[in-house]
């Protein structure tokens, strides 16, 4: 018979007790480990749906406001101050029947026309030789031959408005306006120091050359003159 209280009694009673505290103990563990799953080590609230009020609407870019464009007003159509001169680079203002500068006709825009031919005639019939930059001009009758020159005994008529440019010769050259209206230039036979022109042509000593309305004379390098009023021209029928 053991006595009691034996060491071997007491383990035999004892070892029911562990089995059940270590199935405590580990359901214990079990669920602590589950709320700890389950649990936002934030805020220690519950990880689960996230709150309708947590969710923001993302909706479509706005397109960029622009600032409304300045009013333009309608460019002004150009304004017309007048008109080129056929004859010379001068502007004729509008309004104006010739060219202030070599009193050309406005309307005889095509030298040789019929209208330039028409609009270019002096009143009398003369034949008129307007100097450039229109500093005066000088008229020939029909029938009648002026001279050109710086001389005032050899030329009268021209001398006052030629004394002062050194370039043209004491006798230099001869308009002759004929009786049927037409016009011719000749420079002197013993010819000018500087020559003469008609237009780019330089004129031979002594032979004459026939001109027509709008003819640019030069003589020497520094004056010319523009011719007007030729009332026959070449290519004119009888010619």
């Amino acid at each position: 018979m053991r006595a009691q209280g034996s060491p071997d009694d007491a383990d035999a009673r004892a070892e029911p007790l562990d089995d059940d505290a270590g199935d405590r103990a580990e359901g214990a563990d079990r669920d602590d480990r589950e709320e700890t799953a389950d649990a936002d080590p934030d805020d220690g609230e519950a990880v689960g749906e996230a709150d309708p009020d947590d969710w923001e609407e993302v909706g479509e870019a706005a397109a960029p406001v622009r600032p409304p464009r300045p009013h333009r007003p309608a460019p002004r159509p150009p304004q017309t101050l007048g008109v080129r001169c056929p004859r010379c680079p001068a502007l004729v203002p509008t309004g104006l029947a010739v060219c202030p500068s070599c009193l050309a006709p406005v309307a005889a825009r095509e030298r040789g026309s019929g209208a330039g031919r028409a609009a270019g005639r002096i009143a009398g019939g003369a034949l008129r030789l307007v100097l450039r930059g229109g500093a005066g001009h000088l008229d020939v009758p029909r029938g009648a031959v002026l001279r050109l020159g710086r001389s005032g005994g050899w030329a009268p008529e021209a001398a006052g408005l030629l004394a002062d440019e050194p370039s043209v010769s004491a006798r230099h050259a001869t308009v002759e306006h004929t009786a049927d209206g037409a016009a011719w230039v000749t420079e002197v036979p013993q010819g000018a120091t500087n020559g003469t022109r008609v237009n780019e042509l330089v004129l031979r000593p002594g032979s004459r050359f026939r001109l027509r309305n709008g003819d640019r004379v030069g003589l020497g390098p520094w004056v010319d003159f523009v011719v007007h009023g030729v009332a026959r021209e070449p290519g004119d029928a009888g010619d």
